[in-house]
């Protein structure tokens, strides 16, 4: 199949190719894979069968990375995976070199697929990456922190500092607390440490945003070193997921209804804590939600509109191969429903990329939990 991008610079062309790559991802990872395994077949003799699976998610990640950062227009966002990745690969004592290898084949790969102006950007976002990982292993300083995948590898691109409560009820004691308490896996513990600032004043939002945001930040960074297993970041996870459960119990909500709001993710995002929480801050804050969850098909999400008819959609993105199925849905959420309906994005794919939410059509960015709810408010009055 070839793309044929006018100029890849500009904002449909990066769309209609970060499509393309999101589309053939699957066929171009199993292809890189034969041929990357027939050259090295030390790979197959090592890992046994389990060479192939691990090949072809590897070449996955590469392609979603690389189709997000096309979208967003953000070279610097390829070069963050690449340098995070070499990292986890030197983690586990392993050598980046054949993480260039396997870059360079799924660059070589793509521009045989796409016309020519397309097949420089293509050139031009992994050599970066490729770079990147050089500079590392010489030593040279990162120009930029790491970004990784999913909840937990996202965690790099977030800000270290927690958003600060206006009554400081939630303390470092507490974070600390909470953090030792759910890599412990010691629930009951860990909803002790959450429920204990509510008596010294703080909100159940204050609990969502100054520890347990900052606790998955946290948490992130540490499987990132890998200083804690997988299984330990789902559990620790898992723990926060019960706790955001026990403290919806308790959100003050108010008697008045602004109107009704939906909260997403998009097809393929596998990651809904975050949102979660967005849900239930707006909720506090007088909306009648419907949280759908991630992992959602565009047509189910449609119809929850449909039937919802909602003043405001919110729509979560944990990492950047999401955005095309971000840019699509709302591109059919404009074909399908009054113009007058707000569209707010917000996750780890849009922080610390200002301009990304105007590419994807949306109406704004919401930062954090706090700013989510006073963006949706300001936005619909």
């Amino acid at each position: 199949m070839t793309a044929s991008p006018r100029d890849p610079q500009t904002r449909p062309d990066r769309l209609a190719l970060a499509t393309l790559l999101t589309a053939q991802q699957d066929e171009v990872a199993q292809q890189v894979t034969a041929e990357f395994l027939e050259r090295h077949p030390e790979w197959q003799r090592h890992f046994g069968d389990e060479a192939w699976t691990r090949g072809v998610e590897d070449v996955r990640s590469h392609i979603s990375f690389l189709a997000g950062a096309i979208q967003s227009g953000d070279t610097d966002a390829f070069r963050e995976y690449a340098r995070w990745s070499a990292g986890v690969l030197q983690s586990r004592a392993m050598s980046s070199t054949l993480l260039i290898q396997s870059l360079e084949e799924v660059r070589d790969h793509i521009a045989r697929m796409v016309d020519p102006p397309a097949a420089a950007l293509i050139r031009d976002v992994v050599n970066t990456g490729c770079a990147a990982i050089r500079d590392a292993d010489t030593g040279t300083p990162a120009s930029a922190t790491a970004a990784g995948t999913g909840d937990r590898a996202s965690s790099a691109s977030r800000p270290e500092r927690a958003a600060t409560s206006p009554v400081e009820a939630v303390n470092d004691d507490d974070r600390s607390l909470y953090l030792q308490a759910v890599l412990a896996g010691e629930r009951r513990t860990a909803l002790v440490a959450a429920l204990e600032p509510l008596q010294r004043g703080a909100s159940v939002a204050d609990i969502y945003c100054d520890l347990l945001q900052p606790t998955q930040y946290a948490i992130g960074r540490l499987w990132e070193r890998n200083q804690i297993s997988v299984a330990r970041e789902h559990m620790a996870t898992a723990i926060t997921q019960y706790v955001v459960s026990q403290l919806y119990g308790r959100l003050s909500i108010p008697a008045a209804v602004r109107g009704n709001a939906i909260v997403t993710g998009v097809e393929g995002e596998l990651h809904q804590l975050g949102a979660n929480m967005v849900a239930d801050v707006l909720e506090a804050a007088g909306w009648n939600v419907r949280f759908l969850g991630t992992q959602l098909p565009h047509r189910d999400v449609l119809g929850a509109i449909e039937e919802h008819e909602p003043r405001v959609v919110g729509i979560s993105a944990t990492m950047l191969f999401s955005l095309p199925r971000v840019g699509q849905l709302v591109e059919e959420m404009r074909t399908r429903f009054p113009a007058d309906m707000r569209i707010v994005v917000g996750g780890g794919a849009f922080r610390g990329r200002p301009r990304i939410w105007r590419d994807v059509g949306a109406d704004g960015f919401a930062e954090d939990l706090r700013d989510g709810a006073t963006l949706v408010n300001r936005l619909t009055s």
